[in-house]
Protein backbone atom coordinates (compact mmCIF):
# COMPACT_ATOMS: atom_id res chain seq x y z
CA UNK A 1 0.00 0.00 0.00
CA UNK A 2 0.88 3.44 -1.07
CA UNK A 3 2.14 5.75 1.99
CA UNK A 4 1.49 9.82 -0.10
CA UNK A 5 3.28 12.17 1.06
CA UNK A 6 0.72 14.41 1.63
CA UNK A 7 -1.35 12.49 3.78
CA UNK A 8 1.52 11.56 6.04
CA UNK A 9 2.07 14.99 6.72
CA UNK A 10 -1.52 15.86 7.02
CA UNK A 11 -2.01 13.36 9.31
CA UNK A 12 1.48 14.71 11.59
CA UNK A 13 -0.22 18.00 11.39
CA UNK A 14 -3.52 17.50 12.41
CA UNK A 15 -2.67 17.08 16.37
CA UNK A 16 -1.11 20.16 16.21
CA UNK A 17 -4.29 22.12 14.71
CA UNK A 18 -7.14 23.39 16.17
CA UNK A 19 -9.70 20.68 14.90
CA UNK A 20 -12.75 20.23 17.33
CA UNK A 21 -16.05 20.07 15.99
CA UNK A 22 -16.28 24.20 16.13
CA UNK A 23 -13.77 23.80 13.07
CA UNK A 24 -14.94 21.20 11.64
CA UNK A 25 -18.74 23.03 11.15
CA UNK A 26 -17.03 26.33 10.16
CA UNK A 27 -15.31 23.99 7.73
CA UNK A 28 -18.73 23.38 6.23
CA UNK A 29 -20.33 26.52 6.70
CA UNK A 30 -17.58 29.28 6.17
CA UNK A 31 -14.36 27.81 4.25
CA UNK A 32 -12.66 30.85 3.97
CA UNK A 33 -13.10 31.86 7.51
CA UNK A 34 -11.89 28.41 9.20
CA UNK A 35 -9.11 27.91 6.71
CA UNK A 36 -7.84 30.96 7.84
CA UNK A 37 -7.41 29.66 11.34
CA UNK A 38 -5.78 26.75 9.76
CA UNK A 39 -3.36 29.45 7.43
CA UNK A 40 -2.33 30.81 10.10
CA UNK A 41 -1.24 27.89 12.43
CA UNK A 42 0.66 26.68 9.89
CA UNK A 43 2.15 29.25 8.45
CA UNK A 44 5.59 28.92 10.74
CA UNK A 45 5.79 25.67 9.05
CA UNK A 46 6.26 26.64 6.11
CA UNK A 47 9.62 25.71 5.20
CA UNK A 48 9.18 22.16 6.35
CA UNK A 49 5.86 21.85 4.23
CA UNK A 50 7.84 23.12 1.24
CA UNK A 51 10.99 20.85 1.50
CA UNK A 52 8.48 18.00 2.32
CA UNK A 53 5.87 18.78 -0.66
CA UNK A 54 7.13 21.40 -2.46
CA UNK A 55 8.59 19.80 -5.36
CA UNK A 56 5.80 17.40 -5.89
CA UNK A 57 3.49 20.28 -5.69
CA UNK A 58 5.40 21.96 -8.71
CA UNK A 59 5.38 18.86 -11.11
CA UNK A 60 1.37 18.13 -9.92
CA UNK A 61 1.17 22.00 -11.68
CA UNK A 62 3.07 20.97 -14.38
CA UNK A 63 0.93 18.20 -15.33
CA UNK A 64 -2.02 20.82 -16.19
CA UNK A 65 0.23 21.71 -19.32
CA UNK A 66 -0.41 18.07 -21.16
CA UNK A 67 -4.16 18.26 -20.43
CA UNK A 68 -6.74 19.18 -23.41
CA UNK A 69 -9.93 19.98 -23.26
CA UNK A 70 -12.12 18.59 -26.21
CA UNK A 71 -15.90 18.59 -24.71
CA UNK A 72 -18.21 15.77 -24.81
CA UNK A 73 -21.17 14.57 -27.20
CA UNK A 74 -24.96 12.61 -26.64
CA UNK A 75 -24.11 10.05 -30.01
CA UNK A 76 -27.27 8.16 -29.02
CA UNK A 77 -29.50 11.31 -28.53
CA UNK A 78 -32.77 10.59 -26.84
CA UNK A 79 -31.33 11.53 -23.27
CA UNK A 80 -32.46 14.76 -20.78
CA UNK A 81 -31.46 16.14 -17.44
CA UNK A 82 -34.60 16.11 -14.87
CA UNK A 83 -34.97 17.00 -11.07
CA UNK A 84 -36.32 14.34 -8.86
CA UNK A 85 -36.94 15.50 -5.28
CA UNK A 86 -34.84 14.31 -2.77
CA UNK A 87 -32.43 12.70 -5.10
CA UNK A 88 -31.60 16.49 -7.61
CA UNK A 89 -30.15 15.96 -11.18
CA UNK A 90 -30.75 12.19 -13.09
CA UNK A 91 -30.36 11.26 -16.45
CA UNK A 92 -33.25 9.87 -17.75
CA UNK A 93 -34.29 8.62 -21.89
CA UNK A 94 -36.84 9.66 -23.53
CA UNK A 95 -37.01 6.62 -25.58
CA UNK A 96 -36.19 3.08 -25.87
CA UNK A 97 -32.82 2.42 -25.94
CA UNK A 98 -30.88 -1.15 -26.07
CA UNK A 99 -27.58 -2.59 -24.60
CA UNK A 100 -24.78 -1.34 -26.13
CA UNK A 101 -26.45 2.69 -26.65
CA UNK A 102 -23.57 5.46 -26.18
CA UNK A 103 -25.64 7.99 -23.76
CA UNK A 104 -22.45 9.91 -23.51
CA UNK A 105 -19.54 10.50 -25.21
CA UNK A 106 -16.97 12.66 -22.61
CA UNK A 107 -13.10 13.64 -22.76
CA UNK A 108 -11.92 14.50 -19.00
CA UNK A 109 -11.52 18.31 -18.27
CA UNK A 110 -8.50 17.20 -16.48
CA UNK A 111 -6.74 13.70 -15.11
CA UNK A 112 -3.30 12.35 -13.66
CA UNK A 113 -2.18 9.12 -14.37
CA UNK A 114 -2.24 6.52 -10.89
CA UNK A 115 1.40 6.37 -9.52
CA UNK A 116 3.33 3.86 -7.11
CA UNK A 117 6.01 5.17 -5.86
CA UNK A 118 6.31 5.65 -2.29
CA UNK A 119 7.12 9.37 -2.39
CA UNK A 120 4.43 10.89 -4.19
CA UNK A 121 0.94 12.98 -3.59
CA UNK A 122 -2.29 11.46 -3.34
CA UNK A 123 -3.92 10.94 -7.13
CA UNK A 124 -6.76 13.24 -5.54
CA UNK A 125 -4.40 15.95 -4.41
CA UNK A 126 -2.72 16.17 -8.04
CA UNK A 127 -6.13 16.63 -9.66
CA UNK A 128 -6.96 19.02 -7.46
CA UNK A 129 -4.05 21.05 -8.41
CA UNK A 130 -3.92 20.31 -12.13
CA UNK A 131 -7.87 21.96 -11.97
CA UNK A 132 -6.92 24.65 -9.88
CA UNK A 133 -4.13 25.84 -12.55
CA UNK A 134 -5.87 25.89 -15.18
CA UNK A 135 -9.55 27.35 -13.32
CA UNK A 136 -9.95 29.87 -16.01
CA UNK A 137 -10.79 26.64 -18.90
CA UNK A 138 -12.87 24.45 -16.20
CA UNK A 139 -15.56 26.49 -15.45
CA UNK A 140 -17.74 24.32 -16.36
CA UNK A 141 -16.25 21.90 -13.62
CA UNK A 142 -17.02 24.51 -10.83
CA UNK A 143 -20.89 24.19 -10.84
CA UNK A 144 -20.12 20.59 -9.45
CA UNK A 145 -21.15 19.89 -5.68
CA UNK A 146 -18.05 20.14 -3.68
CA UNK A 147 -19.09 19.19 -0.12
CA UNK A 148 -16.47 16.58 -0.54
CA UNK A 149 -18.70 13.80 1.23
CA UNK A 150 -19.88 14.08 5.03
CA UNK A 151 -16.82 12.31 7.03
CA UNK A 152 -15.13 14.96 9.26
CA UNK A 153 -11.71 13.69 9.25
CA UNK A 154 -12.15 13.77 5.55
CA UNK A 155 -12.56 17.54 6.14
CA UNK A 156 -9.98 18.08 8.35
CA UNK A 157 -7.64 16.20 6.18
CA UNK A 158 -8.48 18.22 2.89
CA UNK A 159 -8.69 21.71 4.79
CA UNK A 160 -4.70 20.74 6.11
CA UNK A 161 -3.51 19.35 2.37
CA UNK A 162 -5.06 22.98 0.88
CA UNK A 163 -3.16 25.11 3.37
CA UNK A 164 -0.31 22.89 2.76
CA UNK A 165 -0.08 22.96 -1.07
CA UNK A 166 -1.31 26.62 -0.71
CA UNK A 167 2.27 27.43 1.45
CA UNK A 168 4.04 25.61 -1.01
CA UNK A 169 2.83 27.95 -3.98
CA UNK A 170 2.54 30.96 -2.26
CA UNK A 171 1.22 33.47 0.35
CA UNK A 172 -2.25 33.72 -0.97
CA UNK A 173 -5.56 32.35 0.95
CA UNK A 174 -7.86 33.15 -1.79
CA UNK A 175 -5.81 29.85 -3.53
CA UNK A 176 -6.11 27.83 -0.51
CA UNK A 177 -9.96 28.33 -0.81
CA UNK A 178 -9.91 27.49 -4.13
CA UNK A 179 -7.59 24.20 -3.77
CA UNK A 180 -10.03 23.09 -0.88
CA UNK A 181 -13.44 23.91 -3.27
CA UNK A 182 -11.59 21.64 -5.79
CA UNK A 183 -10.55 18.75 -3.45
CA UNK A 184 -14.07 18.44 -2.73
CA UNK A 185 -14.97 18.46 -6.28
CA UNK A 186 -12.64 15.83 -7.14
CA UNK A 187 -13.48 13.97 -3.38
CA UNK A 188 -17.40 13.10 -5.00
CA UNK A 189 -16.97 14.06 -8.47
CA UNK A 190 -13.64 12.08 -9.86
CA UNK A 191 -13.63 8.57 -11.89
CA UNK A 192 -11.07 5.92 -11.36
CA UNK A 193 -10.40 5.42 -15.03
CA UNK A 194 -9.72 1.17 -15.61
CA UNK A 195 -8.23 -0.82 -17.78
CA UNK A 196 -7.64 -4.24 -18.64
CA UNK A 197 -4.93 -6.14 -17.41
CA UNK A 198 -3.70 -9.35 -17.18
CA UNK A 199 -3.08 -11.09 -12.79
CA UNK A 200 -2.49 -14.53 -12.48
CA UNK A 201 -4.03 -15.94 -15.74
CA UNK A 202 -6.81 -13.78 -15.97
CA UNK A 203 -7.98 -10.06 -17.31
CA UNK A 204 -9.18 -8.41 -14.45
CA UNK A 205 -10.00 -4.33 -14.42
CA UNK A 206 -7.48 -2.26 -13.05
CA UNK A 207 -7.32 1.30 -12.31
CA UNK A 208 -4.49 3.59 -14.05
CA UNK A 209 -5.54 7.07 -13.87
CA UNK A 210 -7.97 9.65 -12.12
CA UNK A 211 -9.99 12.21 -14.05
CA UNK A 212 -13.18 14.48 -13.90
CA UNK A 213 -16.05 14.73 -16.49
CA UNK A 214 -18.43 17.04 -15.79
CA UNK A 215 -21.10 16.22 -17.78
CA UNK A 216 -20.95 12.91 -16.22
CA UNK A 217 -20.66 14.08 -13.00
CA UNK A 218 -23.21 16.50 -13.13
CA UNK A 219 -26.09 13.84 -14.17
CA UNK A 220 -25.20 10.22 -13.68
CA UNK A 221 -26.33 8.99 -10.14
CA UNK A 222 -25.72 5.73 -8.28
CA UNK A 223 -27.38 2.01 -8.21
CA UNK A 224 -25.61 -0.68 -6.61
CA UNK A 225 -27.10 -2.79 -9.16
CA UNK A 226 -26.95 0.01 -12.11
CA UNK A 227 -28.30 -0.34 -15.71
CA UNK A 228 -25.03 1.21 -17.57
CA UNK A 229 -21.93 1.40 -17.14
CA UNK A 230 -18.14 3.43 -18.24
CA UNK A 231 -16.12 2.46 -21.26
CA UNK A 232 -12.43 3.84 -21.08
CA UNK A 233 -10.27 4.11 -23.90
CA UNK A 234 -7.18 5.07 -23.13
CA UNK A 235 -6.05 5.03 -26.29
CA UNK A 236 -7.67 8.15 -26.78
CA UNK A 237 -6.96 10.71 -24.14
CA UNK A 238 -9.45 8.70 -21.60
CA UNK A 239 -12.11 9.22 -23.55
CA UNK A 240 -15.34 7.92 -21.30
CA UNK A 241 -18.46 6.64 -23.25
CA UNK A 242 -21.34 5.97 -21.09
CA UNK A 243 -23.48 2.52 -21.98
CA UNK A 244 -26.63 1.08 -21.36
CA UNK A 245 -25.29 -2.30 -19.79
CA UNK A 246 -28.97 -3.58 -18.79
CA UNK A 247 -30.10 -6.84 -21.08
CA UNK A 248 -33.33 -5.86 -21.30
CA UNK A 249 -34.37 -2.25 -23.39
CA UNK A 250 -34.61 0.80 -21.19
CA UNK A 251 -38.12 2.39 -21.55
CA UNK A 252 -38.81 6.20 -22.35
CA UNK A 253 -38.70 7.90 -19.10
CA UNK A 254 -36.51 5.05 -17.29
CA UNK A 255 -32.82 6.38 -15.28
CA UNK A 256 -29.75 5.36 -16.48
CA UNK A 257 -27.46 4.77 -12.84
CA UNK A 258 -24.28 3.49 -12.85
CA UNK A 259 -21.92 2.19 -9.59
CA UNK A 260 -19.69 4.54 -8.16
CA UNK A 261 -17.93 1.55 -6.85
CA UNK A 262 -19.87 -0.55 -4.76
CA UNK A 263 -22.07 -3.28 -6.31
CA UNK A 264 -24.55 -5.90 -4.75
CA UNK A 265 -22.97 -8.29 -6.17
CA UNK A 266 -19.56 -7.31 -4.80
CA UNK A 267 -20.05 -5.67 -1.76
CA UNK A 268 -23.18 -6.78 1.81
CA UNK A 269 -25.19 -3.64 2.02
CA UNK A 270 -24.02 -2.34 5.16
CA UNK A 271 -20.57 -1.81 3.71
CA UNK A 272 -21.61 -0.35 0.70
CA UNK A 273 -24.12 2.21 2.37
CA UNK A 274 -20.98 2.94 5.05
CA UNK A 275 -18.39 3.63 1.75
CA UNK A 276 -21.22 5.50 -0.24
CA UNK A 277 -22.03 7.80 2.90
CA UNK A 278 -18.17 8.41 3.58
CA UNK A 279 -17.13 9.16 0.33
CA UNK A 280 -20.14 10.75 -0.95
CA UNK A 281 -22.31 11.80 1.71
CA UNK A 282 -25.45 10.31 0.50
CA UNK A 283 -27.76 7.41 1.49
CA UNK A 284 -28.63 4.79 -1.14
CA UNK A 285 -32.12 4.26 -1.92
CA UNK A 286 -31.82 2.11 -4.81
CA UNK A 287 -33.88 -1.13 -4.79
CA UNK A 288 -30.49 -3.20 -3.61
CA UNK A 289 -30.39 -1.25 -0.78
CA UNK A 290 -34.24 -0.74 0.10
CA UNK A 291 -34.42 -4.09 0.87
CA UNK A 292 -35.59 -5.41 4.45
CA UNK A 293 -32.61 -7.41 4.54
CA UNK A 294 -29.79 -6.18 6.67
CA UNK A 295 -26.74 -7.79 4.64
CA UNK A 296 -27.22 -10.22 1.78
CA UNK A 297 -25.96 -13.99 2.21
CA UNK A 298 -22.50 -14.44 0.02
CA UNK A 299 -22.41 -17.84 -0.12
CA UNK A 300 -22.55 -18.38 -3.62
CA UNK A 301 -19.77 -16.41 -3.92
CA UNK A 302 -17.53 -18.42 -1.38
CA UNK A 303 -18.47 -21.86 -3.11
CA UNK A 304 -17.24 -20.14 -6.42
CA UNK A 305 -13.98 -18.85 -5.41
CA UNK A 306 -13.26 -22.22 -3.75
CA UNK A 307 -14.00 -23.69 -7.31
CA UNK A 308 -12.11 -21.31 -8.75
CA UNK A 309 -8.82 -22.45 -6.67
CA UNK A 310 -9.73 -25.72 -7.57
CA UNK A 311 -10.24 -25.25 -11.00
CA UNK A 312 -6.87 -23.69 -11.44
CA UNK A 313 -5.27 -26.16 -9.19
CA UNK A 314 -6.52 -28.70 -11.92
CA UNK A 315 -4.98 -26.53 -14.62
CA UNK A 316 -1.13 -26.59 -12.93
CA UNK A 317 -1.49 -30.24 -13.13
CA UNK A 318 -2.74 -30.22 -16.83
CA UNK A 319 -6.03 -32.33 -15.73
CA UNK A 320 -8.34 -30.49 -17.93
CA UNK A 321 -11.72 -32.61 -17.25
CA UNK A 322 -11.06 -31.66 -13.84
CA UNK A 323 -10.74 -28.50 -14.43
CA UNK A 324 -13.55 -27.68 -16.76
CA UNK A 325 -15.94 -29.65 -14.00
CA UNK A 326 -14.75 -27.16 -11.45
CA UNK A 327 -14.87 -24.22 -13.50
CA UNK A 328 -18.60 -24.90 -14.76
CA UNK A 329 -19.42 -25.17 -10.83
CA UNK A 330 -17.87 -21.92 -10.10
CA UNK A 331 -19.69 -20.49 -13.04
CA UNK A 332 -23.23 -21.87 -12.15
CA UNK A 333 -22.52 -20.45 -8.37
CA UNK A 334 -21.69 -17.01 -9.83
CA UNK A 335 -25.23 -16.73 -11.48
CA UNK A 336 -26.84 -16.20 -8.34
CA UNK A 337 -24.85 -13.54 -7.25
CA UNK A 338 -24.78 -11.84 -11.03
CA UNK A 339 -27.27 -10.79 -13.60
CA UNK A 340 -27.30 -12.30 -16.67
CA UNK A 341 -25.33 -10.21 -19.06
CA UNK A 342 -22.77 -9.15 -16.33
CA UNK A 343 -19.12 -8.46 -17.82
CA UNK A 344 -17.48 -10.21 -15.51
CA UNK A 345 -19.64 -13.35 -15.72
CA UNK A 346 -19.21 -13.51 -19.26
CA UNK A 347 -15.53 -13.74 -18.94
CA UNK A 348 -15.46 -15.94 -16.54
CA UNK A 349 -17.56 -18.03 -19.46
CA UNK A 350 -14.87 -17.11 -21.68
CA UNK A 351 -12.40 -19.28 -19.18
CA UNK A 352 -14.69 -22.24 -18.89
CA UNK A 353 -14.85 -22.24 -22.76
CA UNK A 354 -11.07 -22.39 -22.86
CA UNK A 355 -11.26 -25.70 -20.47
CA UNK A 356 -13.96 -26.95 -22.08
CA UNK A 357 -12.49 -27.15 -25.10
CA UNK A 358 -8.64 -28.65 -23.69
CA UNK A 359 -11.24 -31.19 -21.86
CA UNK A 360 -12.49 -32.50 -25.74
CA UNK A 361 -15.60 -30.69 -25.99
CA UNK A 362 -15.22 -28.43 -28.87
CA UNK A 363 -19.13 -28.24 -29.24
CA UNK A 364 -20.28 -26.76 -25.71
CA UNK A 365 -16.78 -25.25 -25.79
CA UNK A 366 -18.12 -22.84 -29.12
CA UNK A 367 -21.68 -22.29 -27.54
CA UNK A 368 -20.42 -21.15 -24.30
CA UNK A 369 -17.67 -18.54 -26.22
CA UNK A 370 -21.09 -17.77 -28.46
CA UNK A 371 -22.89 -16.91 -25.33
CA UNK A 372 -20.25 -15.13 -24.21
CA UNK A 373 -19.89 -13.23 -27.70
CA UNK A 374 -23.42 -11.67 -27.20
CA UNK A 375 -22.78 -10.09 -23.51
CA UNK A 376 -18.97 -8.45 -24.60
CA UNK A 377 -20.00 -7.28 -28.24
CA UNK A 378 -21.96 -4.39 -27.34
CA UNK A 379 -20.15 -3.39 -24.24
CA UNK A 380 -16.53 -4.15 -24.43
CA UNK A 381 -13.84 -2.35 -27.07
CA UNK A 382 -13.25 -4.14 -30.52
CA UNK A 383 -9.65 -4.75 -28.55
CA UNK A 384 -11.02 -6.32 -25.80
CA UNK A 385 -8.62 -9.44 -25.01
CA UNK A 386 -11.29 -12.10 -23.69
CA UNK A 387 -13.71 -10.84 -27.14
CA UNK A 388 -10.76 -11.57 -29.36
CA UNK A 389 -9.95 -14.88 -28.32
CA UNK A 390 -14.30 -15.68 -28.56
CA UNK A 391 -13.86 -14.37 -31.75
CA UNK A 392 -11.44 -16.18 -33.18
CA UNK A 393 -12.03 -18.88 -31.53
CA UNK A 394 -15.99 -18.65 -33.00
CA UNK A 395 -14.44 -18.55 -36.92
CA UNK A 396 -11.72 -21.89 -35.53
CA UNK A 397 -15.04 -23.85 -34.25
CA UNK A 398 -17.53 -23.75 -37.22
CA UNK A 399 -20.92 -25.98 -35.74
CA UNK A 400 -21.21 -29.15 -37.01
CA UNK A 401 -23.96 -30.56 -38.82
CA UNK A 402 -25.15 -32.83 -36.52
CA UNK A 403 -24.77 -32.18 -32.91
CA UNK A 404 -22.84 -34.88 -31.26
CA UNK A 405 -24.71 -37.66 -29.35
CA UNK A 406 -24.45 -37.43 -25.25
CA UNK A 407 -22.44 -40.30 -24.29
CA UNK A 408 -24.02 -43.31 -22.39
CA UNK A 409 -25.20 -43.06 -19.06
CA UNK A 410 -21.96 -45.29 -17.45
CA UNK A 411 -19.97 -42.49 -19.24
CA UNK A 412 -21.85 -39.32 -18.20
CA UNK A 413 -19.63 -38.01 -15.37
CA UNK A 414 -16.95 -37.76 -18.30
CA UNK A 415 -18.94 -35.16 -19.96
CA UNK A 416 -21.62 -33.65 -17.46
CA UNK A 417 -18.55 -30.69 -16.96
CA UNK A 418 -20.27 -29.43 -20.32
CA UNK A 419 -24.04 -28.96 -19.05
CA UNK A 420 -23.23 -28.34 -15.27
CA UNK A 421 -26.10 -26.06 -14.77
CA UNK A 422 -27.25 -27.02 -11.31
CA UNK A 423 -25.91 -28.39 -8.01
CA UNK A 424 -26.96 -31.73 -8.59
CA UNK A 425 -25.31 -32.03 -11.84
CA UNK A 426 -22.66 -30.16 -10.78
CA UNK A 427 -21.97 -32.79 -7.65
CA UNK A 428 -22.48 -35.60 -9.60
CA UNK A 429 -19.71 -34.90 -11.67
CA UNK A 430 -17.64 -34.18 -9.52
CA UNK A 431 -17.91 -37.59 -7.58
CA UNK A 432 -19.52 -36.60 -4.37
CA UNK A 433 -21.79 -34.67 -2.63
CA UNK A 434 -21.78 -30.78 -3.10
CA UNK A 435 -19.58 -29.40 -0.36
CA UNK A 436 -20.73 -26.89 2.19
CA UNK A 437 -18.52 -23.80 2.55
CA UNK A 438 -20.93 -21.62 4.16
CA UNK A 439 -19.26 -19.87 6.99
Amino acid sequence: MVCYADLALGHRLLKELPCDDDAVAALREDPPRALKRFWEALRPLQDQIRKELGSLVTAALAESKASDLRGCSHPSGGIEIDEVPDRGRCLKVTKPLTRGSVLIREFPVAKVLLESKEHSLHPETRLALVLSAKEEKTKVAQKLLDHGGRDASALRMRGVLACCCGLCIGNSIEKVVSLFGWLGRVRINAVAVTALVEADGDMVEDKVALALYPELARCVNHSCRPNGLLRFNAKESHLVELLISSPHKVAAGEEVTISYGPLASSMVRSERQAALRAQYGFECRCPSCASKVQDEDFHWKRKAQMLDDRARAAVQREAWQEAAIACSASVAMLREGFRDGDIELAREECKLAGLTLRAGDAVKAREIWAAACQVLRPLVLPADPDLQEAEEMLKRLPWPSIRQERPPSKDRSQATFATAASKIEVAAAMGGSMPDYRD
